[in-house]
Parts: C-alpha cells; sequence; structure tokens
C-alpha cells in the first residue's frame, strides 16, 4: 500500500490510546533483564532476588508518592483492565452481605462496564447514573440512586474519548457519607490532573504506565486500607495475596521511572497543543462540534464529530497523510457499532459515526498540528463531496463565531 507522508512524517496524535515509551524508560528497565532478573518472593535466596525485590518496592514507593499514598497501599497489576476487574468484581464479592447494589455510568471503559455486566448476570444490580450533552454526571441523581444496600460507586476520572472530567471529589463524598466504597478509573486523568489520596476520599483508584510514556503490560490498583476487596486469580500470596504471580519488575520499575519523569511543563505542552489545535479547527473548519466539556476536561485529547463525514473514512484519508489519530472510543473502535459515550451523551448515530479524537504527549509539536490542520480540512471537504449525508443539517457552521462553536441550536436535532 502506498502512503503519502505529509511533509513532517509520522504524527502520533493517537495517545489517548497509547504512547510512546521513553528512552529514559527503557533505560531504567534494561538491566531488569539484564542483571537484576531475580523475582521478588517472599523468600529470596540470592543477591539477584535481593536486587529485584529492591526495584520493586522503590518503584512501588515512587508510584506512591505521586498518589500522597502509602506504599502499603499500591497494587501492581497487568494494566487498567485487570485493576478495574479487582476494583469491580473483587470489591463486590467482598461485600456482598452488606448489599448487592452497585452504581456506575454508561460512558466507563469497556473493563468496568463488563465487570458490571458480569455481576448483574450473577444477580447484583447495576444502576446507570445519567449523564448530560458534555459527559458529566448529575450528583443529584447520584444522591437520589443511593440506597441502604448499595455497596459500591465506581465513576471514571476522566473520559478517554471526549475528555470530560468527573467530579470525584464532590462524588467521593457523597459515596464517603453513607459508608459506601467508590472506586475511580484515573488511567486517563493520572499525573495530568492532581490527584491526592489525602483529600480525595476514594477507596479505589486505577492507573496504569502505556498512557505516560511507561510500558505496556503494567497498571495499579491503590487500595486504601481498610477497604475490603479480593483477588480474580489463585495462586500464591504476591501482591498482599492480591494478585498471585511473578510481578512484572522490569515493567514496574518502568512505570516509576515514567512517573519521575513527568513534570508541570508536560501538562503546559499538552494544553498549548490542544488550544492550538482548537483554534485552527475553529477557524477553518465546518458543520463540526467539539465533544466533551469545554472547561472541565484532560489537557491532552481534542474529540469532535464532524456533519456529513463517516470518521473511518477520515482516519484513512489522514493515515495516507501520515497522521494516527482515532475514531470513537479506543477500547471499542474496532466493532462496527457506533460509540457508546457519544450515544450517551445523546448523539444520533448518523452523528455519532463522524468523530474524530486527536490526542497528544510530549512528543507532539506545534508544527505536526499545523500540518494535521492542512490535512484534514480538504479531506473532509473532499469526504463531503461524496457522502450520503451530504443533505443533512445537523450543526450550524462553527467557524463564524469561535466564542460560541460548542453550542448546537436544539432545533437542530
Amino acid at each position: 500500500m502506498h502512503v503519502a507522508w505529509s511533509k513532517i512524517g509520522l504524527a502520533y496524535f493517537d495517545n489517548a490510546n497509547s504512547t510512546q515509551v521513553d528512552e529514559r524508560v527503557i533505560e531504567a528497565m534494561l538491566p531488569y533483564f539484564r542483571e537484576h532478573y531475580g523475582t521478588a518472593g517472599l523468600e529470596l535466596s540470592h543477591s539477584r532476588d535481593v536486587a529485584a525485590l529492591t526495584g520493586l518496592e522503590n518503584a512501588r514507593k515512587t508510584i506512591a508518592d505521586s498518589l500522597n499514598a502509602d506504599s502499603r497501599e499500591i497494587i501492581f497489576t497487568s494494566g487498567a483492565t485487570e485493576s478495574n476487574n479487582i476494583a469491580i468484581r473483587g470489591t463486590a464479592l467482598s461485600n456482598n452481605k452488606r448489599g448487592q447494589h452497585i452504581i456506575t455510568t454508561p460512558i466507563e471503559s469497556q473493563s468496568v462496564l463488563q465487570s458490571c455486566k458480569r455481576l448483574s448476570n450473577a444477580g447484583y444490580e447495576v444502576s446507570m447514573l445519567s449523564v448530560d450533552e458534555y459527559g458529566l454526571v448529575n450528583l443529584e441523581e447520584l444522591k437520589e440512586m443511593k440506597r441502604d444496600d448499595t455497596i459500591l460507586i465506581s465513576v471514571q476520572h476522566a473520559n478517554g474519548e471526549i475528555g470530560t472530567l468527573q467530579p470525584i471529589d464532590d462524588i467521593a463524598r457523597i459515596a464517603a457519607k453513607d459508608d459506601i466504597m467508590f472506586h475511580t478509573d484515573a488511567t486517563h486523568s493520572y499525573l495530568k490532573v492532581p490527584i491526592d489520596t489525602q483529600n480525595l476520599l476514594a477507596n479505589l483508584i486505577t492507573i496504569d504506565a502505556h498512557h505516560i510514556h511507561g510500558p505496556k503490560g503494567i497498571g495499579v490498583l491503590y487500595i486504601r486500607r481498610k477497604t475490603r476487596t479480593q483477588r480474580m486469580l489463585e495462586g500464591g500470596d504476591e501482591e498482599r495475596r492480591l494478585r498471585p504471580g511473578v510481578e512484572n519488575i522490569p515493567a514496574a520499575v518502568g512505570f516509576a521511572r515514567a512517573v519521575e519523569i513527568w513534570g508541570s511543563e508536560d501538562i503546559a505542552h499538552l494544553k498549548s497543543l490542544t488550544h492550538h489545535l482548537e483554534k485552527g479547527i475553529s477557524a477553518q473548519l465546518t458543520k463540526y462540534k467539539r465533544t466533551g466539556h469545554p472547561t472541565n476536561r484532560v489537557p491532552h485529547i481534542f474529540s469532535m464529530v464532524v456533519e456529513q463525514v463517516e470518521g473511518e473514512s477520515i482516519l484513512v484519508h489522514l493515515d495516507m497523510d501520515g497522521f494516527a489519530v482515532s475514531t470513537g472510543s479506543a477500547c471499542s473502535s474496532k466493532t462496527l457499532q457506533g460509540s457508546h459515550v457519544l450515544k450517551a451523551i445523546g448523539l444520533p448515530p448518523e452523528i455519532s459515526h463522524g468523530s474524530v479524537r486527536a490526542s497528544f504527549s510530549r512528543f507532539n509539536t506545534k508544527e505536526e498540528v499545523d500540518s494535521f490542520i492542512e490535512a484534514i480540512v480538504p479531506a473532509v471537504e473532499r469526504l463531503r463531496e461524496f457522502s450520503p449525508l451530504r443533505e443533512g443539517k445537523y450543526f450550524a457552521s462553527t467557524n463564524e463565531d469561535d466564542d460560541h462553536h460548542h453550542d448546537i441550536p436544539e432545533d437542530n436535532w
């Protein structure tokens, strides 16, 4: 297949899916493949085991410090999916005598939704909080939805598709008032938005490494002391008996190194790129809508839906021009179904299929963003010429008034 690369080469704008591993992270991991390749079991047999255990526990402390937590509250897992399974299923099973009612939202990741579905099939009752057009939950609805038998509330910190940040501090307080456990999947917000477990009354927090320039296959579940949960796998006593199996020590070390490298300059850079793209798009592209909350959002995600064009078609054109972006949510975009997130915020199928998400990292540049704008605008216009949805009128033109391009007249729906 011939690929006509853009003038700046391959520009990777799919960082909400996964990020490039930083070279400094790779360097930190290599000794744990080549030299310190022992295990960190309870019975340390030799110096290589001691070195492995030291690396693991140092990594645990680094990640704990980033959350202002105790290192004993950090459990290493294989990633966010496993962390969410332990947080949802393990906690529900450990507390079923207190009740069997769980509250979550329809815009959670598939690992949360499928864990809840499995519990529902086993007799638990799962209630779904509605979300508004920005993807925000209603706190008053949450208060009304709570019951005496509610044992767990799980609401993500940031949505990985549209970028909206939930008011998790308020949600945690609502849960704590009635001694209900609260879990948040912070995969897409970790380090990009401050999380302090001394102030945030969460019982369980999910994070992973590959969204912050760390390796894949390593995650963490923060479990506040005295929170009751149980493991999903049978085996040994590793990770405080919650995650049996030999720990992935090189990846844990890499995770910690990614945390050490992250700085406030990364956040400023992400904000700058997102603002630059938003400004350029609003000036040149017509008939689109920015999705997600306009202000309560993570700094690295720009998402929109474009009228009269399939998102997949846009992706193909952009890929041929050397740009990697995504359409729909990263975990479900391989299916033919529309995004469950866009459906939940009220977008009809013919519009949600026109979704495009660009997400940035420390390695992206404004020059890449400029080149991206130069590519996507004519691509959309060309595709509209052949689109069967060409006569549809869903969005007002958004380049006439930059200050109001988030608004859509209700009579257009």
